[in-house]
């Protein structure tokens, strides 16, 4: 990768040790070193990161990036001399240790070379990322975010983790609010722009969809005139925006709401823990996918991974034998046993009432005839929407005929509100206030349902219904 000397000239900061140290590799944890990498010490919500510049180079970093006024003997971090910086290691002073991450993850950007796909959309963007991924990886070499690493601090560092042989970089770029995806780009400077969908999530922080549409699409402006676009024919928002653009764009999708979609798919057929059939077609081209996800919201997300496909010259079914082996990320649609001989459905990592939806329609599709619980948390950053949001999700809920529904917090509330509307049973509806509350519900509902029952778990990432999960899988709450 790079030499000590070169870390400080790009970084803009002071070098202190061993000049010719060779680096390859970030960390923002000290803890999962494997030898040879930068650290990063990056203050965090409990501990910052120069307490642990010791224990980085101990555990195999070579070169150590901190805060030039963190450093010294009249400060409490360590070291607080050069001659205490350990033989063979290096230390670099930097005015802003975010701004040296940024900076040089747009260096080593430029140094691989790497073409660049980016992803983002109000729904199923990490999904899609996955999908991407093993779509190109038919062909490429391919280096995508690990799980959400999809901000201003995870994006820089997929960067710079990316092997020098890299041939596509797979980049998930989130947001909440204007200006910070065309933030990402300056790092990323992406060749092809995916915009999964254009919905609420983030109404809160941005007020209206209209701005979360120009937040979406500051992906867009930011490609090269002869950039690509992929974009989802269903989606509203989206087809409206490319009227007006001027950088080509592939439309995707099942019906071709809003925009004729080049990639499309058809015939899907459930099956089961198997996943999801369909033809894929585009062109006069045409393959049989065998999707090991379901739900039609999960082949829309594999539309826009072929899509992606033949911007790059793979094949339909090239690109299908890609989906096949896809690897997804973890808090998503995990299946585990459960206690009382139940089924869990864990999709714990972020939640919005489109996800929420189509979640509540994979638990009643992989139940079949078999008894269903769905355990829902709240959902945030709705805004005036929350209320309406929450209580659709509801009104699905009963007319999946669920067998029993646990909402979870003040917000979800107004999801068993919706569920009672529409005339789910009052019997099978739980309010709880804690998550607490609603494993002991969970475990005194699943005792009495006939072995078999499938059960999800979902709600917002602040939620933390993961802990919900693991109880209900291990049988104590922890």
């Amino acid at each position: 990768m790079w030499r000590g000397k070169d870390v400080a000239r790009l970084a803009g900061g002071t070098l202190l040790g061993d000049a010719e140290v060779q680096v390859r590799g970030c960390l923002l944890d000290s803890r999962r070193a494997q030898g040879g990498e930068i650290f990063f010490a990056l203050p965090g919500e409990r501990r910052d990161g120069h307490e642990f510049l010791a224990a980085a180079w101990q555990a195999g970093a070579a070169l150590a990036l901190a805060d030039q006024a963190r450093w010294g003997p009249d400060v409490k971090t360590w070291p607080a001399r050069p001659s205490e910086i350990p033989p063979g290691k290096a230390l670099v002073l930097v005015d802003s240790v975010p701004v040296a991450l940024r900076t040089l993850a747009k260096a080593w950007r430029e140094r691989i070379g790497a073409k660049v796909v980016a992803v983002t959309g109000s729904n199923g963007k990490t999904t899609t990322k996955d999908m991407v991924a093993a779509v190109l990886g038919r062909r490429y070499r391919v280096c995508k975010n690990l799980e959400n690493h999809n901000n201003e601090l995870g994006l820089p560092f997929t960067v710079l983790n990316a092997p020098p042989d890299t041939e596509i970089l797979v980049l998930e770029m989130g947001m909440r609010g204007l200006g910070q995806i065309r933030a990402l780009t300056e790092i990323a400077r992406p060749d092809t722009g995916v915009i999964t969908n254009i919905g609420t999530a983030h109404l809160e922080l941005l007020g209206s969809r209209e701005k979360i549409a120009r937040a979406k699409w500051e992906l867009v402006e930011a490609l090269p005139k002869d950039g690509w676009a992929v974009l989802n024919a269903e989606d509203r928002p989206s087809a409206e925006k490319a009227k007006t653009d001027p950088h080509p764009a592939r439309f995707y999708g099942l019906r071709g709401d809003w925009m004729k979609a080049e990639v499309s798919g058809t015939d899907l057929v459930a099956q089961g823990a198997m996943g999801t059939g369909f033809i894929a077609a585009w062109g006069g081209e045409r393959a049989q996918v065998r999707l090991p996800l379901p739900g039609e919201h999960h082949v829309l997300d594999a539309l826009a991974a072929l899509a992606v496909g033949t911007i790059y010259g793979i094949s339909l079914a090239e690109g299908a034998r890609g989906l096949e082996g896809v690897e997804l990320s973890r808090m998503r649609l995990e299946v585990r046993p459960g206690i009382e001989g139940s089924t869990l459905i864990s999709d714990v990592y972020n939640a919005n009432p489109a996800s929420m939806q189509a979640s509540l329609g994979i638990l009643k599709e992989r139940a079949g005839t078999s008894p269903t619980v769905a355990i829902l948390g709240e959902m945030y950053e709705l805004g005036e929407e929350s209320k309406s949001g929450h209580n659709r999700v509801g009104r699905v809920a009963a007319a999946l005929g669920l067998s029993s529904l646990i909402t979870v917090g003040a917000l979800a509330e107004d999801i068993a509100v919706g569920a009672r509307e529409a005339g789910l049973d009052s019997d099978k509806v739980n309010i709880c206030a804690t998550r607490e509350e609603a494993v002991e519900k969970a475990v005194h509902i699943l005792k009495k349902l006939p072995a078999g029952a499938w059960v999800l778990v979902k709600g917002s990432r602040g939620m933390r219904m993961e802990t919900v999960s693991g109880a209900l899988q291990a049988g104590d709450f922890s």
